[in-house]
């Protein structure tokens, strides 16, 4: 019985990372099976500017600006001293810098993120810590909901105000 796995026959070689990031609850990676995934791996520490396409699970520390179209998991011991963008951003370990997703943001209970959260979805689990602003839009619309509603409601409330001010006018002049 052998002690090491063979590579695949794809010749990828196999390696702890996706079982890590799958470890991470890093579902979408785990749906893609054999998919890219970069890992920084605990210890690892960058400065810099970190991007790409493929999805990146982060469990060292990054200083700089982290821009991927794909998943960015930074996991329990992951940290991230800047802004991070993805296509979906998951945090189970620290964020100091803005975060920003095309799709999702997730803080789960032991994330922490100190810095503004853009995303169409926002979730914060309980027991995650989170210091900043949340802006919630899409990118089919770009107007936030409350002031789609606000211009729906204006015409509803002008006419109900110039009658009073006709009546207004008409009282002032007798």
């Amino acid at each position: 019985m052998p002690i090491f796995r063979r590579a695949p026959a794809t010749g990828h070689p196999t390696s702890a990372a996706p079982a890590a990031a799958g470890a991470a609850g890093d579902a979408a990676a785990g749906e893609r099976r054999g998919a890219a995934v970069t890992y920084i791996a605990p210890g690892t520490r960058i400065t810099g500017e970190l991007g790409g396409t493929t999805d990146v699970q982060i469990e060292g520390e990054i200083a700089g600006n982290v821009d991927v179209d794909a998943l960015v998991v930074v996991g329990a011991r992951g940290s991230v001293l800047g802004p991070l963008h993805g296509k979906a951003v998951r945090v189970s370990g620290q964020v100091a810098g803005n975060v920003t997703a095309a799709e999702r943001v997730e803080v789960g209970a032991a994330g922490s993120v100190e810095g503004d959260i853009a995303a169409p979805r926002v979730v914060i689990a309980e027991g995650a810590f989170f210091k900043g602003k949340i802006e919630m839009k899409s990118d089919q619309n770009p107007e936030p909901r409350r002031a789609a509603r606000a211009g729906a409601s204006a015409p509803d409330t002008a006419p109900a105000q110039e009658p009073r001010n006709a009546d207004a006018a008409e009282a002032g002049s007798e």
